[in-house]
This record gives C-alpha cells, sequence and structure tokens, in this order.
C-alpha cells in the first residue's frame, strides 16, 4: 500500500484524536471539581512580563473542589491571584496561612491562595448542561467532515489498489471512528454526571442549611414562648 495513503490515513486518526481531545480539554475548563488543566491557560504578569503560572506558583489539589497555590515568591501572591481571575473569575479566592517546618526546625508561615469551585445552583447547572451537549455536537460534527473527507481521499487514492486492501482500508477507517466516537461519547457522560453530582452536592447543601434554620427558628420560637410563660407566672 502507498505510503501516501497510509499518511491520508494517519492524517484522518489524528484528527479525530484531536476533536475529541479539544473536546475534553474544554471540558475541564467547564469547572465543576478541581481540575488541573483549568490553570493551563492562566498567564501571571511578573516585571513586565507574563509567565505560565506553573513557572511562578506550585499547585496542590486540596480536595475535589478545591486547590492550594503556592506563589514561588510571596510578592506574587497578588498577580498570581488576578492571572487567576482574569481567565477564571468564576473561582473563589481566599488567602490563606500556613505554618510548616524547615529543615532546620524553624517554623515559618506561608502564604497561599485557596481556590473553591463556584457551586452548581440550578442556574449554572442549565448553563453547564447547555455548553456540554453545544461542545458534544460541535466535536461530531468535526469528526463526521473528518470521515467523508478522509473517505472521499482515500476512495480516490486507492483506486489501483486490490480488493483485500480497499476492505482492509474501510475496516480500519471503521475501527479508528469507532474508537474514538466511543471515546467521545465516555467523555460526554462521564461529564454530565460530574455536573449533577455537583448539583446534588449543592442541592444536599441547601437543605442542609434551610434544616438548620428552621432548628434555629424553632428554638428560638421555644425559648420565646417559655420567656413568655414565665413572665406570666410573675
Amino acid at each position: 500500500m502507498k505510503r501516501s495513503i497510509i499518511s491520508q490515513f494517519d492524517q484522518y486518526k489524528e484528527r479525530l484524536g484531536g476533536y475529541v481531545g479539544m473536546m475534553s480539554f474544554r471540558y475541564m475548563n467547564l469547572c465543576v471539581k478541581a481540575e488541573e488543566a483549568s490553570l493551563i491557560p492562566v498567564e501571571v504578569p511578573i516585571e513586565d512580563e507574563l509567565k505560565k503560572i506553573e513557572e511562578v506558583a506550585n499547585i496542590a489539589k486540596n480536595d475535589d473542589y478545591s486547590f492550594k497555590v503556592f506563589p514561588i515568591y510571596e510578592d506574587d501572591l497578588l498577580a498570581v491571584g488576578k492571572g487567576i481571575g482574569f481567565v477564571h473569575p468564576e473561582f473563589k479566592q481566599e488567602v490563606e496561612t500556613m505554618n510548616i517546618e524547615l529543615d532546620d526546625g524553624q517554623k515559618v508561615d506561608v502564604k497561599y491562595i485557596l481556590l473553591t469551585m463556584p457551586e452548581v445552583d440550578d442556574e449554572r447547572y442549565d448553563v453547564l448542561k447547555t455548553a456540554v451537549d453545544t461542545l458534544y455536537d460541535q466535536c461530531k460534527v468535526q469528526m463526521e467532515g473528518a470521515r467523508a473527507e478522509a473517505e472521499a481521499k482515500l476512495a480516490y487514492m486507492m483506486v489501483d489498489e486490490t480488493k483485500e486492501d480497499v476492505d482492509r482500508m474501510k475496516d480500519a477507517v471503521d475501527d479508528i471512528w469507532n474508537t474514538w466516537t466511543k471515546k467521545r461519547d465516555q467523555v460526554h457522560e462521564d461529564k454530565l454526571k460530574e455536573i449533577e453530582e455537583g448539583h446534588q452536592r449543592y442541592l444536599q447543601g441547601k437543605a442542609e442549611q434551610q434544616k438548620l434554620l428552621q432548628e434555629q427558628k424553632e428554638s428560638n420560637d421555644d425559648t420565646l414562648m417559655h420567656s413568655i410563660k414565665l413572665n406570666q407566672e410573675e
């Protein structure tokens, strides 16, 4: 089989993977849980120069929904916060202090930025689901276009090839298509599941807060009634 045919097939394969990879990356930036990849686009202005965040800070996952960002130099704390805020204004930022012990036994306070992902309230829930489905549809159209283009070019390039080679290439085109289609659909389903879990987490927190307020109200009512009863007895 000609090298040009194999090269054309490889391009088709790379395009499918690239489209799914881009969709996945964009999903990571529709932040529900703390994803390290969401900070890749962040640039920090340091002495009139933009630097990638990994050049000026260390990032540690605090839990599923928050990061700790430690500037290498404490003087860069404000600049790091601004850089993050420019890319992800939805992240909640808090300056915290951690007391650590150095190798020589000396203890020092280290300031860092605690980044907390925004809650998936009812409004954000709808926005995220719409965005996820839109990106999925875009990826699907791109993949279908890549397949149609590849099939047309390969059919032209393989006119003089044997039927066995033509059939093998058709099978290979189908196999790669099925592989990346399944991957695309799985990434889509996983993101929708993540959004749903985030929304349920929000609803649970809201219900617990309302329950606490109700208990406080009932406690205050009981205290008031007890006070009234004591006054009447006097």
